[in-house]
């Protein structure tokens, strides 16, 4: 009989497992953020999807002492006017529908941490508002004609170049240098093909145990397959990969080989990867783009935004 745990219990077991590693460049990274982590200032993670940024936040979090709670967002996942009362709450009436009054993420996060995901999907206008909490330490409920004071620390990350939209004046320099004062980047799976066996046991042993099936070990033919594949959607593709093959009962290195393995990484650039891959998930999904883009991890508008360049590209 087969007990099936609860999506509470499956995450339970997810969020035991941290970011981990004992690559150079990871064991460099992790210790560089613990050195960080006691202070207030904010912090920005940079690196491809599924690099485990969203670990790395929760760790700072960890290792920070700070009493407050962790709270993370997702920019890409709401408009500008969302965004506004989801961070900073709003008074009573302050629009329609808005029956009584509510504190937004700012405030729940107080005296611990607030991690912005995709930080570079944030509205233009929407950045200044951003800035004026990092630079005062205050920030106004939407309809609220006063400041309210706040100690929470900001942790953002993006998989984008933010520099690049600097450039291109789609994020705003002041911010940008405001939030990059201690910048970090989450190599990607790659550059730390060292570590490919330790995810992999974790990850089997974890799925093992999130779906009630029976424990099992990496054979030495699937840790050689699996280290010879480019991973663009780094260690969250690995996590999903042992996920399928474990639910579907096929041997590790079986789906992976339909995907293209590394020949050499300069013949084809990042981007080529990421759309092969993209489009792949989005044939194995069945054409259904939230589907997805939840697989790969990223909001339904990133995806959209990229098929919609490689669209322009190939015009």
């Amino acid at each position: 009989m087969h007990h099936h745990k609860s999506a509470t219990e499956r995450k339970a077991i997810r969020d035991r497992n941290p970011y981990a590693g004992d690559n150079p460049a990871v064991i460099q990274l992790l210790n560089a953020l613990d050195s960080v982590a006691t202070k207030s200032s904010p912090i920005l993670l940079e690196g491809e999807t599924g690099t485990g940024k969203s670990l790395l936040a929760r760790r700072i979090h960890d290792s920070s002492g700070r009493k407050g709670r962790f709270i993370s967002i997702n920019c890409a996942t709401f408009s500008q006017n969302l965004l506004e009362t989801e961070l900073f709450g709003h008074t009573k009436g302050a629009f329609t529908g808005a029956k009584q009054a509510r504190a937004g993420l700012v405030a729940s996060a107080n005296n611990g941490t607030l991690f912005l995901d995709e930080i570079g999907e944030l509205a233009y206008d929407f950045q200044a508002k951003l800035l004026h909490l990092l630079e005062e330490k205050t920030f106004r409920p939407v309809g609220a004609d006063i400041e309210l004071t706040s100690s929470v620390r900001i942790i953002a990350a993006t998989n984008r170049h933010l520099k690049q939209l600097v450039k291109e004046g789609a994020f705003r320099a002041d911010l940008f240098y405001r939030l990059s004062v201690l910048p970090f980047t989450a190599p990607p799976l790659r550059d730390r093909l060292d570590d490919i066996e330790g995810l992999s046991n974790n990850f089997i042993a974890q799925l093992c145990e999130e779906h009630s099936l029976p424990a099992t070990t990496l054979t030495p033919q699937s840790l050689k397959t699996l280290k010879t594949y480019h991973w663009p959607g780094n260690i969250r593709e690995l996590r999903n990969h042992i996920e399928r093959s474990l639910l579907l009962n096929i041997p590790l290195q079986k789906k992976i080989t339909s995907l293209a393995p590394i020949r050499n990484p300069s013949d084809k650039s990042l981007e080529a990867h990421e759309k092969t891959f993209i489009l792949h998930t989005i044939h194995e999904n069945n054409g259904n783009k939230s589907k997805a883009a939840l697989t790969l991890g990223i909001s339904r508008r990133t995806l959209d935004r990229k098929l919609k360049r490689w669209k322009e590209l190939a015009a």
